[in-house]
């Protein structure tokens, strides 16, 4: 796989309880971005499972949030303690973009020039896929989110690099 990319896996301990989470798949990471408003505990904890009594639970229903995200110690109320393993959560997923750069195309490539978007697809998605970079399923269920970018950008560098040999080409041509 290109850069041996896959979603990672985090375990983390909170409250005493010990999570695992699995990275969103990158279509999974977008869906969510893309969704208005807060995302839910269902959405963030959908890859999530807690250890309790060496068993893992999956966090897949109310019943499953309510009875394993929890404080051991009983000090802090349970809407905080989801609250806070929804933040470990979606930092891991997420938190790569708080600092993201992605590559910046000079603005003599841009000629504002109308594109064509498919309304069934996320854009990143489309181009990925269009390139052949990576199939709609390894982005459903081996690349991350971050992996996602990341090939994005490995591709606007590459796009760029191409449109400045090629401007240096027909300089070189033009001179002769």
């Amino acid at each position: 796989r290109l850069l041996n990319m896959a979603r990672l896996v985090k375990t983390f301990d909170a409250f005493g309880v010990n999570y695992r989470t699995h990275q969103f798949s990158a279509v999974y990471g977008l869906d969510l971005m893309e969704a208005s408003g807060d995302m839910t505990p269902f959405q963030i904890f959908s890859h999530t499972e807690a250890e309790l009594d060496g068993k893992w639970h999956k966090l897949d229903s109310r019943y499953a949030i309510n009875a394993y995200v929890t404080d051991l110690a009983s000090i802090l109320t349970p809407y905080t303690v989801m609250r806070s393993v929804m933040g470990i959560v979606s930092e891991f997923n997420f938190g790569f973009l708080s600092a993201w750069k992605g590559v910046r195309v000079p603005g003599r490539f841009l000629d504002g020039a109308a594109t064509v978007v498919s309304a069934n697809s996320k854009p990143l998605v489309a181009q990925l896929q269009e390139n052949g970079t990576a199939s709609l399923k390894d982005l459903e269920e081996y690349y991350s989110l971050e992996d996602a970018f990341k090939l994005f950008d490995i591709n606007v560098a590459k796009g760029v690099n191409d449109a400045i040999a090629n401007e240096a080409a027909a300089r070189m041509a033009n001179k002769r």
